[in-house]
C-alpha cells in the first residue's frame, strides 16, 4: 500500500511544474507584439502607398520593439492586398495600409469579398493627400472660372477631355464630379499610371487631369501644366498660390486620395490600443511630417474610432457618386 501513495507524491510536485510552465508559456505568446509584424501595400514598391508605408515600418518598429516590414501584394488596383488582410488572423501581425481606393472605392466597383466597413479593424488615418487640378497651357484658363467659361464654348465632350491612371480610383471620379459642375459631359482618357496621366496633360494630350501634387509641382514650375485648384480646404504648403475647391467657388468639392492603417476585423481592443498608440507618435515626429510632405502629403494623425466614422461616410459617399453617373469598370 505504501507504493502507489509514494508514486502519487511524487508526481504531485511535476505536475505543479508542468502547470506552472504552461502558464508561463501562455503569458508568453499573449504579450504584443512578440515577432514581427508585417503591413500589406497593395500597390508596388515606389509607389506613394509602399513610400508611405515603409516610413512607418522604420519608426513603428523601435517603438514596438519589433520589426515591421512592408509586404508589397500590388494587383487589382490595391483589392489583392486589401483582401490577404481581410482574410488574415486578427492578431495585429498584418496590417493594411488602405487607401481610399482600395478600400472606400473598390467595393463599388469590383466584386471583392470584403466591405469596407465590417471587414477590418481601423487602426488609424496615415496621411491626407490632395489632388491638384491641371490643365494644358493651351487651354488658357486659369482659373475655375475661365475653365468652366471655355467649358461652355465647347462644342462636343471630344473637344474636353480629362486624363486618370484609371477607371475607379479618385482622380477619375474627381472628373466626374468636375463634369456634374461645368454641366457639360467630358471625355475621360484613363492611363497605366498616374504620372502618364499628368504627363499626358503636359503634352497635350489630353485637357486635363486631378494629379499628385509633386508630380504636378515640377511640370507647374516649367510651365508645362497650369495649377487650377487644390481639393483640401486649405492650400497646399507645396503649391501655397493655388487655391482651394472652395476658394474657386466649390464648397462641397473636397476629394483627398488618404490612406490608413487597418487590421482584420474583431483585433482584440489591447492590441489595436498598441498599435493606435505608436502610430499617433509616429505621425507626431517632424521627420516623419518632413517625408511625408515630399510625397504631397500631410500627416494626419487620429484614432481608430475616427477612421472608422470616416470610412464608413466615404463608403456612403462615393457609392452614391458611382450610382447617380451609372458608372462601371469596362
Amino acid at each position: 500500500m505504501k507504493k502507489p501513495t509514494h508514486r502519487i507524491v511524487c508526481r504531485i510536485p511535476i505536475l505543479a511544474l508542468a502547470l506552472t510552465a504552461s502558464a508561463g508559456t501562455a503569458w508568453a505568446q499573449g504579450a504584443f507584439p512578440s515577432h514581427t509584424i508585417k503591413i500589406v501595400v497593395g500597390s508596388q514598391a515606389g509607389s506613394a502607398p509602399d513610400v508611405l508605408a515603409r516610413v512607418l515600418a522604420n519608426e513603428m518598429g523601435p517603438l514596438l520593439g519589433q520589426s515591421v516590414i512592408v509586404d508589397n501584394k500590388a494587383g487589382a488596383t490595391g483589392t489583392i492586398g486589401a483582401m490577404a488582410v481581410a482574410s488574415s488572423p486578427a492578431d495585429g501581425y498584418t496590417l493594411l495600409m488602405g487607401t481610399v481606393s482600395n478600400v472606400a472605392l473598390a467595393p463599388s466597383f469590383y466584386p471583392v469579398k470584403y466591405d469596407p466597413v465590417s471587414s477590418f479593424t481601423p487602426i488609424g488615418m496615415v496621411a491626407s493627400v490632395p489632388l491638384v487640378l491641371v490643365t494644358t497651357p493651351s487651354l488658357q484658363a486659369t482659373s475655375y472660372a475661365q475653365l468652366q467659361a471655355t467649358a461652355k464654348l465647347m462644342a462636343s465632350p471630344a473637344q474636353l477631355s480629362y486624363s486618370s491612371p484609371g477607371v475607379g480610383g479618385p482622380q477619375h471620379l474627381a472628373g466626374v464630379l468636375l463634369q456634374r459642375q461645368l454641366g457639360v459631359a467630358l471625355l475621360h482618357v484613363p492611363y497605366k499610371s498616374g504620372g502618364a496621366a499628368t504627363t499626358a496633360v503636359a503634352a497635350g494630350e489630353v485637357q486635363m487631369a486631378f494629379a499628385g501634387i509633386p508630380a504636378a509641382a515640377g511640370l507647374a514650375q516649367a510651365k508645362k501644366v497650369v495649377p487650377v485648384l487644390v481639393t483640401s480646404r486649405k492650400r497646399s504648403s507645396t503649391m501655397p498660390d493655388v487655391a482651394t475647391a472652395v476658394e474657386a467657388g466649390l464648397p462641397d468639392f473636397e476629394i483627398d486620395n488618404w490612406h490608413a492603417l487597418f487590421a482584420p476585423a474583431n483585433l482584440p481592443p489591447a492590441t489595436r490600443a498598441t498599435l493606435e498608440a505608436a502610430l499617433q507618435k509616429v505621425l507626431a515626429l517632424q521627420t516623419v511630417k518632413d517625408q511625408f510632405q515630399k510625397l504631397g502629403a500631410e500627416a494626419t494623425p487620429g484614432t481608430g474610432t475616427q477612421l472608422e466614422t470616416f470610412v464608413a461616410s466615404e463608403a456612403r459617399r462615393w457609392a452614391q457618386v458611382v450610382s447617380d453617373n451609372k458608372l462601371k469598370v469596362e
